[in-house]
């Protein structure tokens, strides 16, 4: 095991809260790497990504599931999980790894520009709100929250869009403009904000209220540079190598 993977993953213990008895991001990376130990990228991939969904600024399993996903033939997500995982601005050995596996994918800087898309923002009670498409669904209302670790759904919009928990997935516990927050953590096959799509995005299935579809978190919105235009009321998001 690389160093610089064992030290990354080690800040996970010190990191972790409570999750309502579910599995820790340690145990979910253990059984991760098992899983690609025995080449059963399937359940790497899933591991990993629910690790991930709990831990989301750790470059390190951002990394791992990015590689489980190249090794099952999904490009375009592995490039885009590389290129998140450098976002974070990763220690250089982890960098380094990074760079050279988007190469492998002959997805670098010319091949794989950096993302940008400006989004039309509404006022509504004193936040934002913009829209977002969700599986190739209707757009719906999302609410502009950069204090909230996890972006949220409705069930209602959960259900409309093909979207469910299974099994006993993790229950996460937020802070969010509307209050503390629990529930079911699923991940987002497709997410369209203006011109950009994202694949693969954790969210967490609540009610957010505020008379919206849901809570734009920074499951989302810590892959890009963040910019607010509140006299023309537009969202600018870019997401490039820093």
């Amino acid at each position: 095991m690389r160093s610089w993977l064992t030290l990354a993953l080690g800040v996970i213990i010190g990191q972790w809260l409570a999750f309502g008895g579910a599995p820790s991001p340690v145990v979910l990376h253990r059984l991760g790497k098992d899983a690609w130990n025995r080449r059963d990228y399937v359940e790497a991939v899933r591991f990993w990504s629910r690790a991930a969904a709990l831990q989301p600024d750790n470059a390190a399993l951002q990394y791992l599931r990015a590689n489980a996903l190249a090794r099952l033939g999904h490009r375009q997500s592995a490039a885009e999980g590389y290129q998140i995982a450098l976002l974070l601005e990763p220690a250089p050995p982890l960098a380094r790894e990074l760079e050279q596996a988007l190469e492998q994918l002959g997805a670098g800087d010319a091949a794989f520009p950096a993302m940008q898309t400006v989004v039309p923002l509404e006022a509504a009670r004193g936040v934002w709100v913009m829209r977002a498409s969700l599986n190739g669904a209707p757009p719906a209302r999302f609410l502009v929250d950069t204090g909230a670790s996890v972006t949220v759904i409705s069930p209602a919009l959960a259900a409309a869009v093909g979207v469910q928990a299974t099994g006993e997935p993790p229950r996460l516990e937020l802070e969010t403009l509307s209050g503390r927050a629990e529930g079911p953590t699923i991940n987002i096959r497709s997410f369209r904000l203006g011109g950009i799509e994202l694949n693969d995005v954790a969210a967490v299935i609540y009610a957010p209220g505020f008379g919206v579809d849901g809570i734009l978190g920074n499951t989302v919105l810590a892959r890009f540079t963040v910019t607010i235009d509140a006299d023309r009321q537009l969202l600018a998001l870019r997401a490039s190598r820093r």
